[in-house]
């Protein structure tokens, strides 16, 4: 099926039960696959390139040094600009690979086949790559949107429940940015999760993306939950999965709306987003950990201390609001402190009594 975008958008978009030859380009094109998926893409009778790269790129190998030898790799093929880069596999993998392909003779053509619910939901769609450096997540990386999105539902068949669940988290990011307290309180119950949950969000995106491509507005929206999710998700050393720490920044912005002003979120909603959230308690690192990683975050704002040298000063936050859109201020990354301590204390009250 393919699903209905904006007129004039870069990517065509098809949601699938399984994997579809005739969707990878017409002329000469190579992949690079998680080799967890080999079988499992052999298995449904997709061809392999000669020159494909099976890899395996866990959180932490999220680097530049990570592509360098995809990069040679592809020069020795050699492979040439009319080519297109096949990425099989989930958020890690894509970006990179999107990041490689926008790199490689400045620029070739590329398709994201993601295999995740996290990469289906959201990182494989609007044309972000990117790798990490030390000093934070994601500070290198281009606009370079693939030409087609093919999300094969077949391929999360094999994910653990704690995979599964790591997607759910941006979904319900794309309910809560809308202010949908129905569909959010829906993905918020116990259960599978649903087909037409994925498309919507993914037809949401489109449209925010196709409107501001380059970020410079309303696609700032989707960063809901990212700006102390990424830090927790740093400070924890990774022992959280991006979509858990999505999960945890979407309860602290809850937090921080009400702290700036904004109308509470009800306990119907607050109550079912602790409970599934309560699990990861300990890995939510002390706020002393997480401030620095907030003052390097990509969306803050540096002005100049007295010496001359770069210092952080406020961050582009999202707030969410019940019942409405979500909007977007402007705040110091100390605003965070009150709302994480408040977010620590409802996930594990006896952790802040320890």
């Amino acid at each position: 099926m393919r699903l209905a975008t904006p007129p004039g958008f870069a990517t065509e978009v098809f949601l699938l039960e399984a994997p579809d030859g005739d969707l990878l380009p017409d002329g000469a094109w190579t992949l690079v696959g998680d080799l967890r998926l080999r079988d499992a893409w052999i298995r449904a009778g997709m061809p392999e390139p000669s020159h494909a790269l099976w890899v395996s790129v866990p959180e932490e190998e999220k680097k530049l040094r990570t592509v360098i030898p995809w990069l040679e790799h592809w020069a020795g093929v050699p492979l040439h600009r009319d080519a297109t880069v096949v990425a099989l596999g989930g958020g890690v993998l894509s970006d990179l690979t999107g990041l490689a392909a926008s790199l490689y003779l400045r620029g070739v053509a590329w398709q994201v086949w993601p295999t995740t619910l996290l990469a289906m939901a959201d990182a494989a769609l609007g044309g972000k790559t990117g790798a990490d450096l030390a000093a934070g997540k994601n500070l290198v990386g281009a606009f370079h949107p693939p030409r087609r999105l093919v999300a094969c539902t077949s391929f999360l068949d094999g994910l653990p429940p704690r995979h599964l669940e790591n997607g759910r988290w941006e979904l319900i990011k794309t309910a809560l940015i809308q202010g949908e307290m129905d569909w959010a309180a829906e993905m918020l119950q116990d259960g599978p999760v649903k087909l037409p949950w994925v498309e919507r969000a993914l037809a949401f995106k489109a449209g925010v993306v196709h409107r501001d491509p380059r970020e410079a507005g309303e696609r700032r929206l989707l960063n809901l939950g990212h700006t102390l999710g990424h830090a927790l998700e740093a400070a924890s050393g990774y022992h959280l999965l991006h979509g858990e720490a999505i999960g945890l920044g979407l309860l602290g912005a809850c937090l921080l709306a009400e702290e700036q002003g904004l109308k509470p979120f009800p306990a119907s909603l607050l109550d079912p987003l602790v409970r599934r959230l309560a699990p990861l308690a300990p890995w939510v690192a002390p706020w002393p950990a997480c401030l620095p990683l907030l003052a390097r975050d990509k969306k803050a704002r540096h002005g100049a201390g007295p010496t001359g040298e770069a210092s952080a000063t406020e961050i582009h936050c999202i707030l969410p609001r019940p019942g409405e859109p979500a909007v977007q201020r402007v705040l110091a990354p100390q605003a965070w402190e009150t709302p994480h301590a408040r977010l620590l204390s409802l996930l594990h009250p006896e952790i802040v009594r320890a």
